[in-house]
């Protein structure tokens, strides 16, 4: 902790500003306001996080090293190159990779930066100028040679490949993340799982920018098999949804099932485990599954943060089409959401055509959004919607009308083939869609009087699925509950000290027992 502290000239100069900024004493009393607290500069946040994970490695604890990783996330939209190459200059020692870092920083062009410290508009901006030419001047003075803590060098490691990534340089984050892999098997310390776990997810997210995952799967399935050898679990969350991802990247929907069957779910980081109902919810779509799917994706939107906001697009874009692939329409509120509504407009218009029943709606809706639809993925799904069209204006048909030709039918659905029809219709009655009996030699459909849904076991049905929801919703929030570390000493401790506080008491009795007997004896 000593390279991380100020030097002394630092603090007796913050004294002075202080000392000069104190009020005069004769000066008339002002209703104070309280100050505004400061936006720390990105190279004070960074040396925070340091000593957040220096304390954690001292302590053996990983609660201060997740506050650090997740401090990245607040830097990465204030990431510079002068800040990154004053921290390589400042931790990095020169017998270590301080040169290679270097020569990835120098890589992104100064314009590309996103957010120069100390930037701003009018005077902020020539104040960013001047902090940046401070730290050139300081970048060229040499620094002693010492010994870094491993978790530092891979957090510094780690924002490197978060700052070549959001510059446009996948090709030079992978190189990098690769030579950090072998960093962390050679270290295997706990306290850098949560480190490396990020490391995982940008080498993995580097390799899917540049087209080429699968070059990588080979290497997750391995680290995935040391990380469960080394109860690593951030590691086994993070690499589960890698090669989940590298697997649907190619829709190899058959073998991301595979893998699900044989892998155990992470439930411990939300995040993580969002994602990965999400990939199964996707997976079992594909297979036909689709109240699995639907309750998948539900949890996922439950699971994930609400700032996650193109997360929550895609989940919410697939459960709409899982919800009407069941048959159900979803909820108006579903597409009002305040970031929903403009990116699933062509999902409510989808579904506005399913819910009318209209095949000619629902062409112009597929020719008008096909590229929309393409694009994320959804056409392979949105083309099993055709029959459901068809079923719903059967529905509708049945209801209105006791008796309608076959003709009548095709007619009024815009369908080209009599014959298709009655074989649509027969499988509709088959699968329970509409109560109604064929005739085939006079080509007609007769409707049957509706029967009570509520004399059927259908309520039952819905009661029970809704109650085994509850219960799995209030177990998962039992499992979700984390108590204070080291709560149970305390307990322990004074339970320990009540018996032996009774241990004593009962000696003392036992020996004035007998000491009474030895005295009547005598």
């Amino acid at each position: 902790l000593d390279i991380l502290r100020d030097p002394p000239m630092a603090v007796k100069k913050e004294d002075a500003s202080k000392q000069d900024k104190a009020p005069a004493k004769d000066a008339p009393s002002k209703k104070e306001e309280p100050p505004k607290p400061k936006k720390k500069n990105p190279s004070d946040e960074l040396k925070a996080c340091v000593v957040l994970i220096a304390k954690g490695v001292k302590a053996h604890q990983t609660d201060p090293i997740a506050r650090a990783v997740r401090k990245a996330n607040l830097l990465r939209k204030r990431l510079s190159k002068a800040m990154l190459l004053k921290a390589i200059r400042g931790y990095v020692p020169k017998l270590e990779n301080r040169q290679q870092l270097l020569d990835y920083v120098q890589l992104v062009e100064e314009t590309k930066t996103m957010d120069v410290e100390g930037s701003g508009s009018g005077s902020g901006a020539k104040e960013g100028e001047e902090n940046a030419m401070d730290v050139e001047a300081e970048l060229k003075e040499p620094s002693d040679d010492f010994s870094l803590l491993p978790e530092v060098r891979v957090y510094l490691n780690l924002l490197v490949i978060i700052f070549l990534i959001d510059n446009g340089k996948p090709r030079e984050a992978c190189a990098l993340a690769e030579s950090n892999l072998d960093l962390i098997k050679l270290h295997n310390k706990r306290t850098m799982d949560l480190i490396s776990a990020r490391i995982y997810f940008y080498y993995s997210l580097g390799h899917t920018q540049l087209g080429s995952p699968v070059t990588i799967r080979n290497k997750l399935l391995g680290l995935y098999r040391s990380a469960c050898l080394h109860h690593d679990v951030p590691g086994q969350a993070v690499l589960q949804n890698a090669i989940l991802s590298n697997y649907l990247f190619y829709s190899m929907y058959g073998q991301a099932e595979m893998y699900c069957n044989v892998t155990t779910a992470i439930e411990k980081d939300n995040n993580q485990y969002a994602r990965y109902l999400y990939y199964t919810g996707k997976i079992n779509a594909v297979q036909l599954h689709y109240s699995d799917a639907e309750e998948n994706l539900s949890q996922a939107l439950r699971k994930c943060p609400k700032s996650a906001i193109g997360f929550r697009q895609v989940v919410t874009k697939l459960l709409v089409i899982v919800q009407l692939l069941m048959g159900d329409i979803p909820e108006r509120s579903m597409f009002l959401g305040k970031d929903l509504n403009r990116s699933l407009f062509p999902y409510f218009k989808l579904t506005s055509a399913v819910r009318v029943g209209s095949l000619e709606i629902f062409s112009g809706v597929i020719k008008s959004f096909g590229p929309v639809f393409e694009r994320d993925g959804m056409s392979s799904l949105i083309t099993r919607l055709r029959h459901n069209v068809i079923k719903t204006g059967l529905r509708k048909i049945c209801l209105s009308y006791s008796h309608i030709s076959l003709q009548s039918i095709c007619n009024k659905l815009q369908y080209d083939s009599v014959e298709d029809i009655e074989y649509i219709v027969a499988k509709a009655i088959h699968d329970g869609v509409i109560n109604a009996a064929i005739d085939r030699k006079a080509k007609t459909v007769t409707s049957k009087e509706n029967t009570d849904i509520y004399s059927s076991d259908e309520p039952s049905k819905v009661f029970n699925k809704r109650i085994n929801f509850c219960l799995k919703l209030r177990n998962e929030a039992v499992k979700a509950m984390q108590y204070p570390p080291d709560a149970h000493k305390a307990e322990r401790e004074k339970e320990s000290e009540e018996k032996e506080e009774e241990d004593e008491e009962s000696k003392e009795k036992k020996d004035d027992k007998k000491s009474d007997e030895k005295k009547k004896k005598k």
